[in-house]
């Protein structure tokens, strides 16, 4: 009899133990994900300028409630630094490294998830990747994309190396998809995450409407219709003699449909997403300059 009861107790316990962790992970899903997206003027570096004006972002976007806040593509060293000075390329580190550690720190102030475009140095393949870093709430770093379409052998990114690596990142208990500007242009690649269940997909970027570049939103509204998911795109203003990217937009795509857009002035914009309903609750940026 009392081998019954404890074998009831165990089973109750256990009973009880799993219940509260689906109600946990229900209750992180249920919560609204305010997002931060740092729209910056930061391509053509220098990276210590940029490192102080990502800071400041990251403190703004905090100071206003961030749970997640982007950086553009290769925000850390500046998309053109390697057309500006290609010696630059041998201060490229592997990451996280201390460099990058005043802004993890900040964003460790506010509890909230960093992705940082950065290059970085790949030590096993000895190559350099054009990658965006997720530190997660603690300043750990939780996951890497790196970018799979870079423009290798000429312009900008000559320097970087493309990689073969596609997964979701757990972020805040959301599986989230992230890749790096025209990734997001080669369909397979958000139809992957999808797959392996991302419920949004994230792309820093560097990618203005150009005669060259092309129009970057088809690319993004045809990825949110064929995945079914919301995509989020933090992009980069500025005025490089190589390409302006003053038109350049940083947007949320909803059901296949472009719901917030803005370019122009260097700004902080955020807005609310529901990871329990996949909806963007928020009807416009909160734009702070």
């Amino acid at each position: 009899m009392k081998r019954k009861r404890k074998i009831l107790l165990l089973i109750l316990f256990i009973a009880v133990l799993a219940f509260n962790g689906i109600c946990s992970a229900a209750e992180v899903q249920a919560e609204t994900i305010r997002i931060a997206l740092c729209h910056l003027d930061v391509s053509q570096g220098p990276q210590e300028k940029n490192i102080e004006k990502i800071e400041k972002a990251i403190h703004v976007a905090g100071q206003h409630g961030a749970n997640w806040i982007l950086t553009p593509e290769t925000a850390l060293q500046g998309y053109y630094f390697y057309v500006i000075d290609p010696s630059q390329k041998e201060k490229i580190t592997e990451q996280p490294s201390t460099t990058v550690q005043p802004l993890v720190d900040a964003a460790q102030k506010y509890k909230a998830t960093l992705f940082l475009g950065a290059g970085e140095y790949d030590v096993k393949a000895n190559c350099y990747r054009n990658s965006c870093l997720v530190f997660g709430p603690d300043g750990k770093l939780i996951g890497r994309h790196s970018k799979l379409s870079a423009h290798v052998g000429f312009g900008a990114e000559v320097w970087s190396t493309n990689d073969n690596k596609l997964n979701p990142i757990y972020c805040n208990g959301v599986s989230t998809g992230v890749l790096v500007c025209s990734d997001i242009w080669f369909l397979q690649y958000p139809r992957i995450l999808a797959d392996k269940g991302a419920q949004i997909i994230i792309d820093i970027a560097a990618w203005p409407p150009t005669k060259e570049t092309g129009d970057p939103l088809p690319s993004w509204e045809l990825a949110s219709e064929r995945t079914g998911l919301p995509v989020v795109i933090c992009n980069q203003t500025g005025t490089p003699r190589w390409m302006d990217m003053t038109p350049g937009q940083s947007a949320v795509v909803e059901k296949g449909k472009a719901k917030l857009l803005y370019s122009g002035k260097e700004a902080v914009l955020l807005f609310d997403w529901n990871p329990q309903t996949g909806k963007v609750e928020s009807e416009e940026f909160e734009i702070v300059i």
